[in-house]
């Protein structure tokens, strides 16, 4: 009989979770003297996997995994890339709080399976991991990134993506070549002036002593309930009012222009390799339909 699992914890699937710790490089990106105004969303768009690719690489591994006898279907990678989260502050809007709190600030998508689940329990069934994955020490690099490229998994990645090596600098390197500029906009001085400029607006509400907003999420969360809504809204409403996230965006812009300048050849290689890894999930969608 076949084992079944739909939506379970992501260990070897999906581009954030497949590749193995990378070494991310250090925030040495300097400020364009003539930054593009929005090519944050040129770079948010670099970073995000192609989301017909992933479907073709969720359908990949489901029919592998039904041929080694599984019935397994891989969670789909819904991840949208906020550089704002990655200098600490993930975008918040007022509609957002008002509807749910903090929740939209949180990660979103499978995380680890509870061990006494039935995720749980087959992901300790070192054939279902073999099958899946194949042997941990089966691993495909690209620079400091790795990704096991063995089972089920690894057939996705050449089948969709034409190899492993190719699917990693289309996912999780793509994403990793864009962190030295969020790290280096982190110490410009318009992030700790968009911080005053909410700060100051707070203090005018009943919550005058957070010093930033991250600690405005903290309390907010900690605390649960309506509380966290009102911590949310009052949050938000400030953020609004100081145009926080287009300051942070602003400074985002300078060091992302210079970024993505220097990342111009790469950028069409990742370009080309999503659209033949549509492609090919697009026919594979196709012979399934027929």
């Amino acid at each position: 009989m076949k084992k079944q699992i739909i939506g379970a914890v992501v260990l070897a699937v999906g581009s954030a979770a497949a590749l193995a710790a990378a070494a991310i490089p250090a925030g040495s990106v300097t400020a364009s003297a003539e930054p593009v105004a929005g090519i944050i969303r040129q770079a948010e768009a670099y970073a995000t996997a192609d989301p017909v690719a992933e479907k073709g690489m969720q359908e990949a591994v489901r029919r592998c995994m039904a041929a080694a006898g599984y019935d397994y279907t891989p969670p789909l990678s819904t991840l949208a890339i906020d550089l704002n989260k990655d200098i600490g502050y993930p975008r918040l809007t007022v509609e957002a709080a008002k509807a749910s709190g903090y929740t939209s600030t949180q990660p979103r998508g499978p995380g680890e399976a509870a061990p006494d689940s039935a995720e749980g329990r087959l992901f300790a069934d070192p054939a279902f991991v073999g099958a899946l994955s194949g042997s941990s020490d089966d691993v495909a690099k690209t620079g400091t990134t790795g990704a096991l490229k063995g089972g089920c998994h690894g057939d996705a990645m050449t089948r969709i993506y034409g190899s492993p090596e190719n699917y990693m600098l289309a996912t999780g390197v793509a994403y990793n070549l864009v962190l030295p500029a969020t790290l280096s906009s982190s110490q410009d001085p318009g992030i700790a002036a968009a911080v005053k400029a909410w700060t100051d607006c707070m203090k005018e509400t009943p919550y005058p002593s957070f010093a930033n907003p991250a600690r405005a999420v903290e309390a907010g969360r900690a605390a649960g309930g309506q509380e966290e809504f009102r911590i949310a809204v009052t949050d938000a409403v400030c953020r609004d009012q100081t145009g926080f996230h287009k300051a942070l965006d602003a400074v985002l812009d300078k060091y992302l222009t210079t970024r993505m300048q220097e990342l111009a050849p790469q950028i069409e290689r990742v370009k080309e390799i999503r659209r033949a890894a549509a492609a090919n999930a697009a026919a594979l969608g196709s012979a399934s339909s027929n």
